[in-house]
C-alpha cells in the first residue's frame, strides 16, 4: 500500500542517458547499474573512484558512456553508520537512479541535472512507475530525499551520507511528495510503454 502511495504521487519515473547508449538499452530492453556495466567490460577499477569526468566502457562490441561524478565531493560528505567514501561510491554505482515525476516531465531536481547536461544532447527516458514495477516484480524501489551524488554543506554541516541514504518506502519518514530520487539495486526490464525524449517536457515517442 505504502508503494502504491508513491506511485500515485509521482506516477512517472524519468532517468537521463548518453545518446551512444540507446543501441545498448533498445538491444537489451534493460537498464543496468553502472557496476553491472563496469564488471562486464572488465573495469572493476571504476567500481569505488569517483568519476571527475565522463568513462567508456566497452561490451562487446558496445561502447556504453557511464556518466560523471564530478558533484561528489567528499569533503561535503558527514559519513553514517561507519561509511568510508569509497563504500559510498560503490553504493552509487550498484544503483538504477531516477528522477520521480508526473507527464509534465521530473520535479525541480531532474530538470536541474537535465540542465547541467544539455549541451551533451542526452536522452531521456520516461517511464510509468507502475508499468517499472509489474515488469520487475522482484525487484523493490528505494527512495532518497535528496540528490544523493551531489552533497552540499549547509551552515557548517556536511551532508549526511550512509546506510539510510537509501530506504524502502516503510522506511522513509517523509511524505512522498519530498522524494527527489528512486533507486534500484537489480537491472531494470524496461517494458513497452517506455518513451525517450531530448527534453524533460517533451515531445515524447516511444523507444522501442
Amino acid at each position: 500500500m505504502l508503494t502504491q502511495l508513491y506511485q500515485n504521487t509521482r506516477p512517472y519515473l524519468y532517468h537521463l542517458t548518453d545518446s551512444l547508449n540507446l543501441l545498448h538499452i533498445r538491444e537489451t530492453k534493460r537498464l543496468y547499474p553502472a557496476a553491472t556495466l563496469m564488471e562486464s567490460a572488465g573495469r572493476k577499477d571504476l567500481l569505488r573512484v569517483r568519476r571527475r569526468a565522463h568513462e567508456r566502457v566497452t561490451i562487446g562490441k558496445t561502447v556504453i558512456m557511464v556518466r560523471d561524478q564530478a558533484p561528489l565531493h567528499r569533503g561535503a560528505i558527514g559519513f553514517e553508520d561507519g561509511h568510508t567514501f569509497d563504500e559510498f561510491v560503490e553504493s552509487l554505482n550498484r544503483r538504477v537512479f531516477f528522477w520521480p515525476g508526473t507527464d509534465e516531465g521530473p520535479i525541480t531536481y531532474g530538470i536541474r541535472h537535465f540542465e547541467r547536461y544539455e549541451n551533451e544532447n542526452p536522452v531521456l527516458l520516461r517511464v510509468s512507475f507502475q508499468s517499472l514495477l509489474t515488469a520487475n516484480p522482484s525487484v523493490e524501489p528505494y527512495y532518497c530525499g535528496y540528490n544523493s551524488g551531489s552533497p552540499r554543506c549547509s551552515y557548517g554541516n556536511r551532508s549526511p551520507r550512509g546506510g539510510r541514504t537509501f530506504l524502502r518506502a516503510d522506511e522513509f519518514a517523509g511524505t512522498p511528495s519530498k522524494v527527489v530520487e528512486v533507486t534500484f539495486k537489480n537491472p531494470l526490464i524496461l517494458p513497452p510503454d517506455v518513451q525517450r525524449a531530448r527534453h524533460p517536457l517533451g515531445p515524447w515517442r516511444a523507444l522501442y
